[in-house]
């Protein structure tokens, strides 16, 4: 019976990719700002470049000739040029075949490209996305994908919300939404059952005992060695704004290892009817240690991959390492300190909740 329902949902996914591809992909009539497909693409000429850093890069100007999509000018051609550098840094190079956004200087009245359209390809990677949760998953997968929209739609309304008040009550409405988004996924996810009640408390709780004990240590240091100016945006209050990042990024890491630990306690007591409650506490506390390692090593490749284009634009306008480090990776840094905190503190939390509140069937 589940091979049949995998195969349908197999079926069904493919199909509704295929449409989903085809249809974004030949819906230009749909939107009021200017599309072409590009038809012809030839390149008019190659400059090398070399700043005074010795970067070096290509110029390339392109004669791009296309054909409108929509609109009233639909069916008849442009052709237009475009510069780009060979790395892309700054501007984007174009295909054949590719449709293009356009924009009209209503000064210079002069047509322009804008960017491309990529509403296929996302639309053709997120419905691949979630054909593959529901058939691997297959229930599971669609409280998956309920939650990731539920907490999308929480997370639109603080945003709201926060806009209303002005921002002076960033730091507790984002611990309320963390509180609120715990509870929806886990139950979305997990069930309104025992196991569900342990992740949420254990989630909850390592999260903010975190965050007290690391907003006490940045009291203690005078939060010696952060530079919240380097902040992207320069948003202020900046260590409001940081506190805000730092709760949800706890949020993330502490609720996978209380989900993985309680479900493989919960998992215990019904297979060894005997297991006693020292014994599920010592059995979580074992899981935590084989789990807290590669958890804090994926919020420092995270962190790594996120700040590694802008350490190496530093690096390479002459910086020395120390300050590259200072003003790249800092706050980066402490953030995953302090979640590896909430990790760490996860364990013995998770492990307690789980040993009082498992039902071994004797």
């Amino acid at each position: 019976m589940v091979k049949h329902k995998r195969l349908w949902i197999g079926l069904v996914g493919s199909v509704i990719c295929i449409l989903g591809i085809l249809g974004t992909y030949f819906n230009a009539g749909l939107y009021q700002q200017p599309i072409i497909r590009v038809m012809r693409v030839q390149t008019i000429s190659r400059e090398k470049q070399t700043d005074e850093y010795q970067n070096e890069d290509t110029e390339v100007v392109q004669r791009v000739t296309g054909q409108f999509l929509n609109t009233k000018q639909k069916g008849k051609t442009i052709t237009l040029r475009n510069t780009y550098t060979a790395s892309q840094a700054m501007s984007t190079r174009y295909y054949k075949g590719e449709q293009v956004f356009l924009h009209r200087d209503q000064y210079l009245k002069k047509w322009s490209l804008n960017e491309p359209k990529r509403d296929t390809i996302i639309v053709g990677l997120t419905l691949l996305t979630f054909s593959l949760l529901l058939l691997m998953m297959l229930k599971r997968g669609l409280m998956t994908l309920l939650s990731v929209l539920v907490n999308l739609v929480a997370f639109v309304l603080t945003l709201h919300l926060n806009a209303l008040t002005g921002g002076r009550w960033l730091l507790p409405i984002m611990c309320g939404l963390a509180i609120v988004l715990t509870g929806l996924t886990l139950l979305l996810v997990l069930g309104p059952n025992r196991q569900m009640l342990v992740a949420y408390g254990a989630t909850i709780g390592a999260t903010f005992l975190a965050l007290f004990l690391s907003m006490a240590v940045l009291k203690l240091t005078g939060d010696q060695g952060l530079h919240y100016e380097t902040m992207a945006y320069e948003l202020q209050p900046y260590k409001t704004v940081f506190l805000a990042e730092v709760v949800l990024g706890i949020l993330g890491a502490v609720m996978d290892e209380t989900t993985d630990i309680s479900s493989s306690l919960q998992q215990l007591a019904i297979e060894q009817s005997n297991v006693t409650k020292a014994e599920l506490f010592k059995s979580g506390l074992t899981i935590g240690r084989e789990i807290i390692g590669p958890l804090v090593n994926v919020l420092f490749f995270l962190v790594m991959a996120d700040a590694f284009p802008i350490i190496l634009l530093y690096l390479r306008n002459g910086n020395t390492i120390a300050y590259t480090l200072s003003r790249t990776v800092t706050l980066s840094l402490t953030q995953t300190v302090i979640s590896a905190i909430g990790i760490t503190l996860a364990v013995p939390v998770t492990s307690l909740l789980a040993s009082q509140l498992v039902r071994v069937r004797r």
